[in-house]
């Protein structure tokens, strides 16, 4: 599995903690039309309260960490973690009963993908007020747009039902010894994806295929962090809200396509569909691979050459970076919005639970303040280039969510087009016509 590749799939959530990609099964729920929902000052004391936190799995024993900090520092306030499935489906549809019995935990983990999903399953409240007024500190002016856009309803944008836990934006990582080895230059932030591409395959040849140029982008089929980005580089869109259509079959979007899948075979190992088999960039036979700051810890620990990072190449000198984020919620039906709220300010705040969590060399505050002075940054490098991660985050495109099973329906096309092109040898613009078509009329039926 590439490095880039995160913790989206079972265990692997507490790897990489960012980048989690679509959940496959959507939720037989129809969407909160009410237009509020939001949070509320009921009789709900923060002090001698007790709330329940439901957190996925392979997330636990990292929030019992803060959980435990948070007790510490505030003897009389008891929080409970309740375990989460790790998979998609099992995950939404869980939440989802719960919402239906009202016994939803009063923090809720949520995701990207999946965040308007739990909203139009009345699973998440509306933070919007609250963060407008900067109840407790913690304002929503503080947060990335972007990131924070990623939890706002397609049905209600005006809507917050989620907060970002980090501004997980890919970068590339680089291997100096193997590229000095070859004779290779360092990447630059000037660097195209003709030139990343180059240098790979000049990587590769020279190696005789011992060494790897640059892990598939890719992967085994199911980035849209890595191909959200360049479709829209080249001029393309994945999905427009606007007319409820995808343009993943359109001709700027194909040749995108055509650029990510020329690495197959090329500056990448053939094509593998098997996750475990893919190119890991810390084990020292990879030269490049995309990623994200969560997965810096793993790497210091297990690779031994000099390495660092550098911002994604350009398309037409427009940057390439996606990204994605997991977040935190109330739960809807919580009877302790303020208890719960108190916990997220706590979170939240430089000082609190952001502290902990930079801490771990895995988190970087989804927050302007955060990420140009945060303490993640004064962590020993490598890497040393940690503006890389700050222009990766500010200028980061992430991925729309699209409604219903729709966004399953994507997930599913893509890689089936992907397979056809790089195992069947069928064109570009035939396998990703198809899928369009087939996104199309999920979206049509998801109206």
């Amino acid at each position: 599995m590439p490095i880039h590749q995160s913790a989206r799939r079972g265990h692997r959530l507490i790897a990489a903690l960012v980048l989690l990609p679509a959940f496959l099964a959507a939720v037989a729920c129809g969407p909160d039309n009410s237009g509020g929902g939001g949070v509320s000052a009921a009789d709900d004391p923060v002090d001698g309260s007790t709330i329940s936190f439901g957190m996925v799995n392979g997330l636990v024993p990292a929030f019992q960490k803060y959980v435990d900090a948070y007790q510490k520092q505030f003897p009389d306030r008891k929080v409970t973690i309740q375990s989460l499935p790790d998979g998609g489906p099992d995950f939404i549809q869980q939440l989802s009963t719960q919402a239906l019995s009202r016994k939803l935990p009063d923090l809720v983990f949520n995701v990207d993908n999946a965040a308007n999903r739990l909203a139009a399953a009345n699973v998440t409240s509306d933070l919007a007020s609250w963060l407008e007024e900067g109840k407790a500190g913690l304002k929503g002016s503080n947060f990335l747009p972007q990131f924070l856009g990623q939890y706002r309803p397609l049905d209600h944008p005006e809507q917050i039902t989620g907060l970002p836990v980090s501004a997980d934006a890919v970068v590339l990582f680089y291997n100096k010894k193997l590229l000095a080895q070859y004779g290779e230059p360092i990447p630059s932030p000037s660097w195209t994806w003709s030139d990343l591409y180059r240098v790979a395959n000049n990587v590769q040849t020279k190696s005789g295929g011992k060494t790897i140029g640059l892990a598939a982008p890719l992967g085994a089929g199911t980035h849209p962090e890595i191909y959200n980005p360049v479709i829209q580089a080249h001029g393309g869109y994945v999905y427009d809200p606007k007319t409820n259509k995808s343009g993943i079959g359109q001709p700027a979007a194909v040749g995108a396509w055509t650029e990510l899948l020329n690495a197959y075979g090329h500056t990448s190992p053939a094509y593998s569909a098997n996750d475990s088999a893919q190119a890991k960039f810390e084990n020292g036979n990879v030269a490049m691979a995309f990623s994200v700051h969560a997965t810096v810890p793993t790497v210091k620990s297990t690779l031994k050459d000099d390495w660092d990072v550098q911002t994604m190449p350009t398309v037409d000198g427009k940057p390439t970076a996606g990204g994605g984020s997991y977040g935190l919620s109330i739960g809807k039906t919580s009877e302790h919005k303020n208890a719960a709220w108190a916990f997220l300010s706590w979170f939240y705040d430089r000082n609190g639970g952001m502290k902990l969590a930079q801490a771990t060399g895995q988190v970087v505050p989804p927050t302007a303040d955060g990420l140009d002075s945060g303490s993640w940054r004064d962590a020993t490098p490598p890497p040393a280039n940690d503006q890389a991660f700050v222009s990766a985050a500010k200028t980061a495109v992430l991925a729309v969510q699209l409604p219903g099973k729709a966004q399953g329906e994507l997930d599913a096309s893509v890689l089936t087009a992907i397979q056809q092109v790089v195992l069947q040898h069928r064109s570009v613009a035939d396998a990703f016509g198809d899928a369009e078509k087939k996104v199309n009329q999920a979206l049509q039926a998801a109206k």
